[in-house]
């Protein structure tokens, strides 16, 4: 049976939420760092490391992330996530000692798995199938926002009043997330776990894994370098501001992804992004010679690295029925989730014991290596000779 598409109205709900989730959990450390440091005499190392903790948690519940979709229904399960983070931003704003800093950062890494894209999305397939596609594109264009008005909108709070009370004005912000989303149906469903092993052919489970590997390269690479990007943008004595095109290159390449319509399938946005990222990184390991090009770096990267969020989000669909979606996405994505909590550490290592632009080389090679996957992907795909039956029930999804 052919699903509805999602509403305007949906979508906009739907964007609006991840565009505070992210603001308020996230980008919250780079933001407050220095302030809470200069507060409480804590380390911006030991600081940060709450927003690890967090990550670790998410790919630890990730697993069981379906079962309460199936269970509760989506609506409710991102609900409770957002009011989560809330709630762990109103406790980071009271406690005083980093042991009461780290616990508030592992309920909120609850609060972000169920809450962020990832849940979001597997909730959006549970309500549209694979018409959830367009609406997870549009809802990124959002989402993509949430650095370029989170960061400027932490500043501004930090010259009319402390971090504390900063924090608590994002735990109200939290509450007006989770109010975004209340008239959003809440669509179970009962399928989408079984306590019986689900047999998978041959195909599946070489797609599956290929998946994951490519994903959680991409996402190291990612996080690692939007992590430490002040650093290589004051590495080249470029000003601040310079930071803004990273945001600039991600929504605009979002919002080409979303005008391309059905014309670029998630198969084809995959290979076609990273095969892009190797060059990239070439060009920022250009920059040491000519300046423009760490400015051409930060805007492609932007650009490209929006686009992973897309086809992250979108490839299951082509590979796997959306009964499917939330259930193998829970599983295949923890390797991504590990190391994204492992890579600002591992870059800052890195940046030390290398250099920026040893860095650049380690994440090229890393990028190399993920477009050949995605080689791989399309290959197998390709190959791949469906049977009628095997059509018919990707259609009826």
């Amino acid at each position: 049976m052919q699903t509805p598409t999602a509403p305007h109205r949906v979508t906009l709900a739907a964007g609006s939420n991840q565009l505070i989730n992210w603001g308020i959990s996230f980008y919250l450390p780079g933001t407050f760092a220095r302030a809470i440091a200069q507060d409480t005499g804590w380390m911006q190392p030991q600081i940060y490391f709450g927003l690890t903790l967090a990550m670790l948690m998410m790919a630890l519940i990730s697993p069981w992330v379906a079962r309460l979709l199936a269970h509760f229904g989506g609506q409710r399960v991102v609900v409770s996530g957002t009011l989560m983070i809330a709630a762990g931003c109103l406790a980071m704003s009271e406690i005083q000692t980093l042991a009461g800093w780290y616990s508030a950062w592992l309920v909120t890494g609850i609060g972000m798995r169920l809450a962020l894209y990832d849940g979001l999305f597997a909730a959006l397939v549970n309500l549209y199938g694979q018409q959830a596609r367009i609406t997870i594109s549009r809802v990124t264009l959002l989402g993509g926002l949430a650095s370029g008005v989170f960061w400027p909108l932490g500043a501004v709070l930090l010259t009319v009043t402390d971090w504390r009370h900063a924090l608590q004005v994002y735990s109200l912000l939290g509450l007006f997330s989770a109010l975004a989303l209340w008239r959003i149906p809440n669509q179970k469903r009962a399928h989408t776990y079984s306590p019986k092993p689900v047999t998978h052919s041959s195909h599946d489970r070489v797609m599956g894994w290929l998946y994951a590997v490519l994903i959680a390269l991409v996402t190291f690479i990612s996080n690692g370098t939007s992590t430490h990007l002040p650093e290589f943008i004051a590495a080249h004595g470029l000003p601040v501001a310079i930071g803004m095109l990273w945001g600039i290159g991600q929504t605009g390449a979002r919002f080409l992804e979303v005008a391309s319509g059905s014309t670029l399938t998630p198969m084809r946005l995959t290979l076609i992004t990273t095969l892009l990222i190797p060059l990239c990184f070439a060009l920022g390991m250009a920059s040491s010679h000519m300046v423009w090009a760490a400015s051409g770096f930060v805007l492609g990267y932007g650009a490209v690295n929006g686009l992973t969020t897309v086809f992250k989000a979108t490839l299951p669909l082509q590979l796997f029925t959306a009964g499917e979606y939330a259930r193998r996405t829970g599983v295949l994505l923890i390797p991504a989730q590990l190391l994204a909590a492992t890579s600002p550490l591992a870059y800052a290592w890195l940046n030390e014991m290398v250099g920026i632009q040893g860095s650049l080389v380690v994440s090229a090679t890393l990028a190399l290596i993920a477009a050949g996957l995605a080689v791989s992907m399309v290959i197998c795909q390709a190959g791949r000779i469906k049977t009628p039956s095997d059509e018919h029930a990707y259609r009826q999804e």
